[in-house]
């Protein structure tokens, strides 16, 4: 039950793919890391281009303060290329966690 619990918690408050590391599901351990990885990457990269996009096309001449910061910030978030590899991400994330307390196979020695 220990490891269960640990493992759980390794996916869910560190980092996806790490609780079936820990229960020695390596193939799915490093699927879930590197797709996680994948996701975060796309969600920094898309955001930061929608952000670079949005303050070209409307704040361009005008200097970066903290309203145009506000606004640019509601426009990415909102925007649906910044919520679907969120969403991918919180449902991997959510998948690696359950994945990893609901443990198969034989129990592990203490």
């Amino acid at each position: 039950m220990r490891q269960r619990i640990t493992a759980f918690l390794l996916s869910a408050l560190v980092f996806p793919g790490l609780g079936q590391l820990y229960n020695q599901d390596r193939k799915k351990g490093i699927f879930l890391v590197l797709g996680a990885n994948l996701l975060l990457v796309v969600l920094l990269l898309g955001g930061l281009a929608l952000w670079c996009q949005e303050y070209y096309n409307v704040f361009y001449p005008r200097p970066l303060t903290l309203e145009i910061l506000r606004a640019l910030a509601g426009d990415t978030f909102s925007h649906p290329l910044f919520y679907f590899p969120l969403a991918l991400l919180v449902g991997l994330w959510a998948y690696a966690a359950v994945d990893a307390g609901h443990r198969r196979g034989k129990p592990r020695e203490e």
